[in-house]
């Protein structure tokens, strides 16, 4: 007979205890804080003669979000004292609750709760006495003999595994015996040892899966499990060919077991989808040698209490993956290409308080937000996006900015480790703990190409974190992943304010291979400066600029103010952010931060336009710099203006804006009669000059040139606000030019 689990749980004491039946109602008796791994429950029950003559008994195990694991006996409790055994071992041998299933391996090692339930289907208030119930550790078994079971690999076909190149292919694996903590590598570790058609080698760690699926249930996202978990190899080829794959497994205690795998035959041309800092030019990224200048978003969470606080936007429904479903079909059609997103604990940590929904503290992870996060990067890619992924957001180590270190379950406060956060960058044995988590996420996740980046950090400097301990956790943070990740995705941290904030020695380290900071300028007393200004210092600034590690620079949060500004700002911003990063060498478009207001005014324009301007083009180049030209309007009085251009030899990409209304924003005046110097001492040659809106993202007019040596002036086009252009010589460049002209 199966239990009607609607439980009424009763407080256990030491001693024997008198239970009082609410049947029909099942009746718990609970032991809190069961140990790990396999347990046995034992307890003595003295049932009265008037008891109900099907009553029944069972134990069972739970976690802390209410899965029930049970196992019952099979015959009920008559009068009279039973002496009970319970052993709660064999996951095969359990069944799990609410939803009607056999238990998986991993419920025996995250259930932290243990009991006994009574039952019975006719109406009783009879009292029975419960004695000496007690969980214990299961003793091993000594004939149980390490290895691997249940091996199911894909595309297994007559004895050879086949796939194609940029395709997952995985393979999936139970240990017997089946780790207390299947994310602890000290207990059990898989590895897989590819060798590749070259003869190359790579390892690649294995992790424990859980399958999910998901429902729309209007109001939120719900992620349950599908089926039974496996450790799975994830592996994606970029090269055709015969490879070899061997499994290492390793058990505390026991000697590995090694397990060769059938060959896996590749088909397809080679892919390489992997972004990566361009050999020749370390300020840019390439993807498979070409040229690659990421458009971005922020989209940091499925909603933003700070844009509704801020900009009185509409609070996105907490969704999960369906918000990003759709928002990835938005900002797709309107040309981006990139997004950053957060794994905080509000949306994609794995790590988080016990008691927090789908958490389980300290060296456990979320299967529901692990499985959230492997969907979220399938979405971005089936839309070409790629993922400035976020592994930790500052809060989680700050007692002021952002205050999450109350809720960290490393804080000394809710049983953690440290009674400071800044001891997350200095604690050895929180060292391990963050190394258990990268092996993790790399098992889990570098094989796919929508991964941009690992972004260590948010806004590090606003953190506990100082100094010395500082910069050594990022050098041996990054050295780390470096080791781990064998696809080679770039790793990086981010820092606050703007270009003026970044620790210059964790900048310097060899293992940052990129550099994210915000730019959100000032105006507190009501004086806003051009955005334009502070993007184009960013990488010229002869004194602070970024320009000196020669790294790839994203700004991956910006936007007028970071808390309240006048729309007129905040707006212009939007508009010229990108302009003024592409002039400026920037690696990539600034990433706007408010994002729902993007959204839920329907401001795409701007993302169209930078990418129907950057299309085909390539800013890379040892000579390639950017420079700062003359321009005003004549006066009475003249008026400057901001003018800029990305140059290369034989072609100059240039943006001129109105500072007064790149400061303030607002409707923006006609500029007429404006005019640009190009260089005093220009060669001779035929020129062509295309002037572009810089809102619409096209040509407005095109100016032939038959410059003579000199001077070279050019007379702007009537615009508002700001204009785009690109000059471009017929002649082919001399062998060394003059890296400040055209």
């Amino acid at each position: 007979m199966r239990a009607l689990l609607l439980p009424l749980l009763v407080p256990c004491a030491l001693s024997a205890q008198d239970v009082r039946l609410r049947a029909p109602l099942t009746t718990t008796v609970e032991v809190a804080g069961a140990p790990a791994g396999d347990r046995v429950l034992a307890a003595t029950v003295v049932v009265p003669a008037d008891a109900p003559s099907d009553l029944g008994i069972g134990a069972y195990l739970r976690d802390r979000e209410g899965h029930w694991l049970q196992s019952s006996q099979e015959v009920h409790l008559g009068p009279g004292r039973h002496v009970l055994s319970f052993a709660l071992t064999d996951a095969a041998r359990l069944r799990a609750e609410p939803t009607p299933a056999t238990a998986r391996a991993d419920d025996l090692a995250t259930s932290d709760r243990a009991g006994l339930f009574l039952w019975s289907q006719q109406a009783s208030a009879v009292t029975v006495v419960v004695e000496d119930l007690t969980v214990s550790s299961s003793p091993s078994r000594a004939d149980l003999v390490p290895r691997l079971l249940d091996l199911r690999i894909d595309g297994v076909v007559e004895g050879v595994s086949r796939t194609r190149t940029g395709q997952r292919w995985t393979a999936r694996m139970l240990p017997q015996p089946f780790p207390a903590n299947p994310y602890d590598p000290a207990e059990f570790a898989l590895d897989g040892v590819i060798t590749e058609p070259d003869g190359s080698e790579r390892r690649i760690p294995a992790c424990w899966c859980i399958p999910m699926r998901s429902a729309d249930r209007g109001d939120g996202e719900v992620v349950e499990p599908d089926g039974s978990g496996s450790f799975a190899l994830r592996f994606r080829p970029a090269a055709p060919g015969c490879y070899q794959v061997r499994l290492e497994a390793s058990w505390h205690g026991a000697a590995p077991v090694v397990t060769t795998l059938p060959d896996l035959v590749v088909d397809g041309a080679e892919v390489d989808d992997v972004v990566s800092v361009d050999r020749a030019d370390p300020r840019f990224f390439s993807v498979g040698g070409a040229f690659w200048w990421p458009i971005g978003i922020n989209l940091h969470s499925p909603f933003d209490t700070r844009s509704r606080d801020v900009l009185e936007t509409t609070l996105t429904p907490p969704r999960g993956t369906l918000v990003y479903e759709a928002m990835f079909a938005r900002v797709a059609a309107a040309g981006i290409d990139a997004c950053e997103v957060w794994m905080a604990p509000w949306n994609l940590a794995l790590e988080w308080r016990g008691d927090w929904p789908g958490y389980h503290g300290i060296g456990r992870y979320s299967q529901v937000n692990a499985w959230r996060l492997d969907r979220v990067l399938d979405l971005a890619w089936a839309h070409g996006i790629r993922v400035n992924l976020v592994l930790s957001n500052h809060g989680q180590a700050s007692p002021k900015a952002d205050r999450q270190w109350k809720d960290n379950p490393y804080n000394q406060a809710l049983g953690g480790p440290l009674a400071t956060p800044a001891e997350l960058f200095s604690d050895p044995g929180v060292a391990a703990m963050q190394e258990r988590l990268r092996r993790y996420i790399v098992a889990r996740y570098a094989d796919h190409p929508a991964i941009l980046g690992w972004k260590l950090w948010s806004e590090v400097d606003l953190t506990a974190g100082r100094g010395e301990p500082l910069v050594r956790w990022h050098e041996q943070a990054a050295a780390r992943w470096r080791a781990l990740d064998g696809y080679g995705h770039p790793v990086t941290t981010h820092w606050s304010g703007d270009y003026r904030t970044p620790n210059r020695e964790v900048c310097a380290l060899p293992g940052i291979d990129y550099l994210c900071i915000d730019a959100y300028r000032g105006g507190k007393l009501g004086a806003w400066s051009p955005l334009a200004e502070l993007l184009i210092d960013t990488t010229t600034d002869r004194k602070r600029g970024l320009q000196v590690f020669a790294k790839p620079v994203l700004v991956t949060e910006y936007g007028a103010g970071s808390s309240k500004s006048p729309i007129g700002v905040r707006s212009v911003d939007q508009r010229t952010g990108a302009w003024s990063s592409l002039i400026a060498g920037h690696a990539g478009a600034a990433m706007l931060w408010w994002w729902e207001w993007v959204d839920q005014t329907g401001r795409w324009q701007p993302y169209r336009a930078i990418r129907a301007f950057v299309a085909g083009e390539d800013l890379r180049g040892s000579q390639a710099h950017s420079v700062q030209f003359p321009a005003s309007v004549s006066g009475p009085p003249p008026q400057l203006l901001i003018a800029c251009g990305w140059t290369r030899s034989g072609r100059i990409l240039g943006y001129v804006q109105d500072p007064r209304w790149g400061a303030a924003g607002g409707d923006p005046l006609m500029i007429a009669g404006a005019t640009l110097t190009v260089g005093e001492a220009v060669p001779a040659d035929e020129m062509i000059v295309d002037w572009w809106d810089a809102d619409a993202g096209a040509i407005v007019a095109s100016d032939a040139i038959d410059h003579p040596g000199g001077p070279l002036v050019l007379s702007l086009p009537t615009f508002a606000g700001h204009l785009a252009f690109k000059l471009a010589r017929n002649a082919q460049p001399s062998p060394d030019p003059d890296p400040d002209q055209p």
